[in-house]
């Protein structure tokens, strides 16, 4: 394949450069404040034309100690504060930890029956899998970006991955990360922005495309649906958000009644 095309991390089609950012970009820059300088480093994205998945290959090769040192580092928490404006938040004030109450709600009297893992956590555990055990829920937590973290062992009914699949590099192992440890009936909850589909010219303005957040798998609904199957997992969207499953819950739920 030519330098200047590259195959999809999704579907495998043709995959072509739509230009660069900054490295220093981040999501907060879209507030108008940018809590970092312009670097001059340059970061180059590409778009499938097939399934309008938008993706960086910067970073592929990066080891643990490369992505703690340039992107999950102290000032992390500038280019990804808890709240806008504020750096200091107390743990139940945090949007992450409100979203752990919020999944909780859609699985009433299902505590004894669900056994859920917080896949990117940020913690051990993080806000939002510390609001689902205050429910009374079964939490593991694994975060992929700690190289300390070890892997988690059998299977989940519920595997929450709240704002993490855009940062993934390695599409493949996530797959058979889901694929193993999503139990037949489990529900796999996804919160990460969905692009339109195709994507608009002016993609690379998007404030979710920020390679200073390690924001580098930037999804369409058709991308992440053609990614998932590959994996034997079907993807819908809900108004509560959207769901991966082999095959529906049998536990209590509010989510497929």
């Amino acid at each position: 394949m030519s330098a200047d095309a590259l195959s999809c991390k999704c579907c495998g089609k043709l995959a072509k450069p739509i230009g660069t950012v900054d490295f220093n970009k981040s999501c907060i820059d879209c507030t108008g404040e940018k809590p970092f300088p312009p670097s001059g480093e340059e970061v180059p994205y590409w778009m499938c034309s097939a399934c309008g998945f938008v993706f960086s290959n910067y970073m592929d090769k990066w080891s643990h100690e490369q992505f703690t040192e340039r992107i999950y580092n102290t000032d992390y928490v500038r280019a990804d504060p808890p709240l806008p404006g504020r750096l200091e938040v107390p743990l139940r004030d945090t949007p992450s930890y409100q979203k752990g109450r919020y999944i909780a709600a859609f699985f009433p009297n299902a505590q004894r029956e669900l056994r859920i893992l917080d896949y990117g956590a940020g913690g051990n555990p993080g806000p939002t899998g510390c609001a689902l055990a205050e429910a009374g829920f079964t939490v593991v937590s694994y975060d992929p970006f700690r190289a300390q973290t070890a892997l988690p062992e059998g299977r989940f009914d519920l595997i929450v991955a709240i704002e993490v699949f855009e940062h993934v590099t390695d599409l493949r192992r996530l797959g058979s990360f889901m694929q193993e440890r999503l139990a037949r009936d489990g529900l796999l909850w996804i919160q990460t922005l969905l692009h339109p589909f195709p994507p608009l010219q002016n993609v690379l303005d998007s404030w979710y495309i920020a390679p200073r957040n390690g924001h580098v798998s930037i999804f369409t609904l058709h991308a992440l649906s053609v990614f998932l199957r590959g994996y034997g997992i079907n993807v819908v969207v809900t108004s509560a958000a959207t769901f991966g499953f082999k095959s529906l819950p049998q536990f209590p739920n509010l989510v497929f009644v």
